[in-house]
């Protein structure tokens, strides 16, 4: 079992159980509105999330994208995707290592990429919950564009990346899930960033789904046009197999 990383990562724990019990698990979502008239524009999201194991293998892949563009005005336009693998060293431990390509133009993120390595260990497994800490050495390159000469958080760093999860199954239809982030730049612990994505899963039927989704984001070094918070909500139904 896995849980899910990386800056602006997801929440894969809902997966991450799908796949202790099947093998193999794909999650899809995937949304179009179009306005015409008093207002113009369209609102597009899509999202993937693939995963499979074997006895000792763990692996993912995280596809995601949003753009909207209503009145002549783009408000939002991001993508991102992650690839993550775990090997199992004992019931308790495993190895992690992980890539991430991401762009954000209201974040003012050109391009970010990272690569990153390190073990996580499941520090209390119980029938209806479990909690899982992890560390790891990550290297991030981050290309901005923004309207400052030397941008905060342009360039090359070297971070040390830690997160906490859990989940809790009060119930086999609904999964409740957590995962905290805390990376400070190795040689700057003033540089540093949190990302919190926690979420509820609802089980409607075998494969459709409703999920429920929030995610707050907090970088302490950023561009001077870009806020430091970041806060969003999320629903969505989720097509299970």
């Amino acid at each position: 079992m896995v849980a899910g990383q990386a800056f602006a990562q997801v929440n894969v724990e809902p997966l991450r159980q799908q796949v202790t019990e099947r093998k193999f698990g794909v999650r899809v979502n995937a949304s179009a509105t179009t306005y015409a008239g008093n207002t113009q524009g369209v609102i597009f999201g899509s999202a993937a999330l693939v995963g499979g194991r074997t006895a000792r293998h763990f692996g993912y892949l995280d596809l995601s994208g949003d753009y909207t563009r209503l009145s002549g005005v783009v408000s939002v336009a991001k993508w991102f995707a992650h690839l993550r693998h775990n090997l199992q060293i004992s019931p308790d431990w495993w190895w992690e290592e992980y890539g991430q390509l991401e762009s954000d133009r209201f974040r003012r993120v050109q391009l970010r990429e990272l690569v990153g390595v390190g073990p996580r260990v499941r520090a209390l497994h119980h029938r209806v919950f479990e909690l899982f800490f992890g560390t790891s050495y990550m290297v991030e390159a981050t290309q901005l564009d923004s309207i400052d000469q030397n941008p905060e958080g342009e360039g090359t760093f070297e971070r040390w990346s830690n997160y906490v999860a859990a989940t809790f199954n009060p119930d086999e239809r609904i999964v409740l899930s957590t995962v905290n982030y805390v990376q400070p730049r190795i040689d700057r612990f003033s540089d540093y960033k949190i990302l919190s994505v926690s979420g509820v899963d609802f089980k409607i039927t075998d494969h459709l789904h409703s999920r429920v989704s929030a995610t707050a984001r907090y970088e302490s070094h950023a561009p001077s046009d870009v806020r430091h918070v970041d806060l969003e909500l999320k629903s969505s139904l989720e097509l299970v197999f």
